[in-house]
């Protein structure tokens, strides 16, 4: 519910305004000229003061950002190293939100219902022999003739390019390897 500052009885009904009235007082009487001018006297004292600690404020604040900024200097904690600390924090906080963890409860248990189903049982087995079969194949292949007759003659042209090929030495220049 919103106030209405221009009823009468509100004490910020002046706020209201972008012409403020400085001629009542705080029962709406009107003042007279002499007590206006002491009282906007005491708030022009007042802004000074304010206006004063705020500056101090600033001032003690820049301090203490310098003073910050050296000790993570001499630290080494970098601009980079804050920004992967927090987000680090970030993720870690999002991690461990009630949402997430829920999320990856229901998750587990969606996989587990799947992981006990018959259909899924067969196919794992079915990949599992499928990749038994293969590897005993490939090994089987690995030691035929023909596999190790193509691997000697592979080798022997790797090896025979190997050794001729030029090398560079130190100074940038290609020599042949010795």
């Amino acid at each position: 519910m919103t106030a209405n500052l221009n009823s009468p009885g509100s004490d910020d009904h002046f706020y209201a305004s972008p012409e403020y009235d400085n001629t009542l007082n705080q029962n709406n009487v009107p003042m007279d000229p002499e007590e206006r001018e002491r009282q906007e006297e005491e708030w022009r004292t007042d802004l000074a003061k304010l206006e004063e600690e705020i500056h101090t404020l600033k001032a003690v604040l820049n301090t203490k950002l310098r003073e910050t900024a050296e000790l993570k200097r001499r630290l080494g904690i970098t601009p980079m190293v804050e920004f992967k600390q927090d987000l680090q924090q970030g993720f870690s906080a999002i991690k461990e939100s009630e949402p997430v963890q829920k999320t990856s409860e229901k998750l587990h248990q969606l996989g587990d219902s799947i992981a006990s189903t018959d259909a899924y049982q067969k196919t794992n087995a079915a990949f599992k022999s499928f990749g038994a079969f293969a590897s005993k194949k490939l090994g089987d292949f690995r030691n035929s003739t023909v596999f190790k007759s193509v691997e000697d003659k592979v080798g022997g042209a790797y090896s025979s390019i190997k050794v001729t090929k030029p090398r560079p030495d130190s100074k940038g220049m290609r020599v042949a390897k010795q």
